[in-house]
């Protein structure tokens, strides 16, 4: 099965596509709705193996968060601090586990999918210096810096990578999966950045961290490959996500870059202790995305300026996207004709781990510029499945 979704096929999405199919599906017993309307609904509000309901869970964190009802005060919000790096490493993992350096037209791809990134960063990052301070006068922290990461969150498409690097998809999505690796490795080095204040000192802390995990990647695969029972393996496998997001936190620094580096070893290194380690990964999947979102959407500030920065992230996210789409598919050759489409408007959940990333590390302002990714999130989200019926007419117009 092609998907974009964490680990490929899983039965727990097929009874959810089941059940939302009888509750929103044409099948469904009551009066017939307006074209679209089901499928809109599905998308927003249904885990399908293609998609993740990133808008509805952030909506959902908010509704329940300090700010809604409450039930995840902040109290329980600190609770559940600790286990934000690991959830982070573990995403990062996923990423790193689903690249195949072996795969055909696999540089094409990562060329397409940096280009995409890097216009869309570009784009919003300047258009955020320029106008933010018109709402946001005075920040904490530099404002390059937080408009860089704003523009580094802006440029993430994915919603989850596919759990199995050789299973075949479609040269578009390739790119969208390979476009947030370049995201996720500058993100790192903005914070370390945000911690040292000099560049060089701030990439050889990176640099550090990226080495500590993946020695400690490595101790781990050799357990693994020694270890006798799928007991045995699942207890290395977590002990490795927890070690490597735990010693990302004592940093300060990025879960996901140090999660991305042991995955990416993982995946070279191959064998059996490779699989064992997706298969856990997959394990706690879902609960890992819910977390993350939920958390997020709890810890939003519903600010003037947040909401006023938000409004111009998703406009200015919106125009770098469509027009790193246009770039990506000249550098990239195989992508279809119509560009990369509404894969690049859906904006996916890496924008919001990126942003708990500078959130945790202390960054000042970080709590507005969590919120501005969150709100912009939720907006981009409508944005995306606003467009697709558009691009469905336009490229029926041109067949």
């Amino acid at each position: 099965m092609t998907s974009l979704q964490l680990g490929g096929y899983d039965p727990l999405d097929a009874q959810l596509d089941a059940q939302l199919d009888a509750q929103f599906g044409d099948a469904a017993i009551g009066p017939p709705q307006p074209a679209g309307r089901s499928s809109l609904r599905r998308r927003l509000a249904g885990w399908s193996a293609s998609s993740v309901p990133v808008a509805s869970l952030l909506l959902v964190g908010m509704a329940i968060g300090p700010h809604g009802i409450s039930l995840l005060s902040p109290g329980v919000l600190s609770l559940l601090d600790p286990a934000m790096p690991v959830a982070l490493a573990v995403l990062g993992a996923l990423v790193g586990l689903s690249v195949d350096v072996r795969a055909i037209g696999w540089r094409r791809a990562l060329a397409a999918g940096f280009v995409e990134s890097a216009l869309t960063t570009a784009l919003v990052a300047a258009g955020v210096a320029l106008l933010a301070p018109i709402v946001w006068p005075s920040t904490a922290a530099p404002l390059w810096m937080l408009a860089s990461g704003l523009g580094l969150c802006a440029a993430t498409s994915l919603a989850v990578p596919s759990g199995n690097p050789t299973e075949p998809r479609a040269s578009d999505r390739r790119v969208v999966e390979l476009g947030v690796l370049a995201p996720i490795v500058l993100g790192g080095l903005l914070l370390g950045v945000a911690l040292q204040g000099a560049t060089l000192a701030a990439i050889t802390l990176v640099g550090q961290a990226a080495v500590i995990a993946v020695l400690l990647a490595g101790s781990a695969w050799l357990l693994l490959a020694r270890a006798s029972s799928d007991t045995e393996q699942r207890v290395f496998a977590f002990a490795a996500m927890l070690l490597v997001g735990g010693a990302a936190d004592y940093l300060s620094l990025s879960a996901l870059l140090s999660g991305l580096m042991a995955g990416a070893f993982w995946r070279l290194a191959g064998g059996p202790a490779e699989a064992s380690l997706r298969r856990d990964a997959r394990f706690v999947q879902h609960s890992l995305l819910v977390l993350v979102l939920v958390v997020a959407g709890a810890r939003t500030d519903f600010t003037l300026t947040a909401v006023a920065v938000a409004a111009m992230y998703v406009f200015l996210r919106t125009a770098g996207k469509l027009l790193g789409g246009w770039a990506a598919a000249a550098v990239a050759g195989t992508v279809g004709k119509r560009g990369l489409g509404a894969h690049l408007l859906s904006p996916g959940v890496f924008g919001v781990a990126l942003a708990l990333n500078l959130f945790r590390s202390g960054v000042p302002d970080a709590t507005t510029l969590l919120s501005i990714v969150v709100l912009g999130t939720v907006g981009a989200e409508l944005v995306a499945e606003i467009g697709r019926p558009l691009e469905a007419k336009s490229a029926e117009a041109a067949d």
